[in-house]
């Protein structure tokens, strides 16, 4: 590889990972290692993003500009988890690297830890739940490295919770250097912020001049989002940054394409950072080959200019996108994989609503009502003309 494709894939792997250690990814580290003062400058200028370099590891701190549903952790199930996780790691504050500590002993802790308001249920050992949920997030917390298991017994504990002399079933654990790095790092104290605008606005830098400012916190912004979400929408609050858009088209562009390989897709009102290649580097991206469910979004695409339906932009109440779906299956069902074929339309409605979500392509408003956006018609699909039916036999 020459320079830029090096530069290429270091800035994709920072991207795609939320560590590269040199342990487990050697080769990885290496070749950040070796354009780290690019990589470092790059990430600042653009995007506002901090790159965290220690003898172990690297970490690019990928900070949205606004936290969305997909961006959560799939190994969270509950507010109740997330709280949890937070209680966990402000426990292992108190512990240095290598420092070990047993599940009696954090158990114990977080129920000091753990918030008494309204928003949360009573953390209680007694509880099955809570048991359950615990395990969940040490468990986790052990896929990401951030403690090591050294002996586990925990199963005692799932099934009896606590006794007066410790937990019923115990496992040990070892705190790893990663630990102190799990979380975002603000500019100052954390209570020293009087609002949640106020937190997620937090900037690494700071500028000479108020105009400055605002240019480079609209530049990042942008950045952020193209880079984080699969589509940016234009409206009353992002009205700015799309005539920032236009007006720096170009500059924009050329920067995602040399270090991302990406194209960028500015229509009025929404823009893109698409991969023209279908082998992309992204680990997530639209439409996964054999993925039936992003077969079933490009059929309701092509269904709907088909029908000349003039659903998009106009809200749907859950009962009108079953009735939309029961549509589109009646046509093309015959050659959907078994699971949605399978799948009851109720289903159906809520698997396929919270894919497109994920994607922006609908938004569903906190009165239920259904909106399709226009990044569903970015692309369609069809059953080609000699495209054979399973018989009901051979279903």
């Amino acid at each position: 590889m020459d320079e830029q494709e090096e530069l290429r894939a270091a800035a994709q792997i920072l991207l795609e990972n939320r560590w590269v250690t040199r342990r487990d990814m050697p080769e990885e580290y290496g070749l950040i290692r070796r354009h780290e003062k690019s990589l470092r400058q790059f990430f600042r200028e653009r995007c506002g993003w901090p790159l965290i370099v220690t003898a172990r590891f690297y970490k690019l701190e990928k900070i949205p500009v606004s936290p969305e549903a997909f961006m959560g952790l799939s190994a969270m199930r509950s507010a109740e988890d997330y709280v949890l996780l937070a209680c966990v790691m402000a426990f292992l504050e108190e512990y240095d690297s290598g420092s070990q500590f047993l599940l009696g002993e954090l158990a114990e802790a977080l129920l000091s830890y753990y918030p008494e308001d309204s928003l949360t249920e009573k953390l209680s050992w007694e509880s099955y739940n809570w048991r359950k949920a615990l395990i969940r997030v040490l468990n986790y917390l052990a896929e990401e490295n951030i403690i090591r298991v050294v002996e586990d017994e925990s199963a005692g504990f799932l099934s009896g919770g606590m006794t007066e002399s410790g937990a019923a079933g115990e496992a040990l654990y070892e705190v790893t250097s990663l630990a102190r790095y799990f979380l975002r790092s603000f500019p100052r104290e954390i209570q020293s912020y009087g609002s949640l605008e106020e937190l997620a606005a937090a900037d690494f830098q700071t500028e000479l001049t108020e105009e400055a400012k605002l240019i480079r916190q609209r530049r990042q912004r942008i950045y952020r989002q193209l880079l984080l979400k699969p589509v940016y929408y234009r409206n009353e609050a992002t009205e700015q940054d799309f005539l920032y858009l236009r007006n720096q088209y170009k500059r924009l562009a050329e920067p995602l394409e040399e270090w991302f390989g990406l194209r960028l897709e500015l229509y009025e009102n929404a823009v893109m950072a698409l991969s023209p290649e279908q082998n992309a580097w992204f680990r997530d991206i639209f439409p996964v080959r054999f993925r039936g469910i992003h077969d079933i979004i490009l059929h309701l695409a092509h269904y709907l200019r088909e029908e000349s339906r003039e659903d998009i932009g106009h809200p749907l109440t859950p009962n009108e996108w079953q009735s939309l779906l029961d549509g589109l299956a009646t046509k093309t069902k015959q050659g959907w994989t078994k699971e949605y074929r399978e799948m009851s339309l109720k289903r159906l409605a809520e698997t396929l609503l919270a894919e497109m979500v994920s994607w922006g392509m609908a938004r569903v408003a906190e009165d239920g009502l259904i909106t399709l956006l226009p990044a569903l018609f970015r692309l369609e699909g069809e059953y080609p003309t000699d495209y054979r039916f399973l018989s009901k036999e051979e279903q």
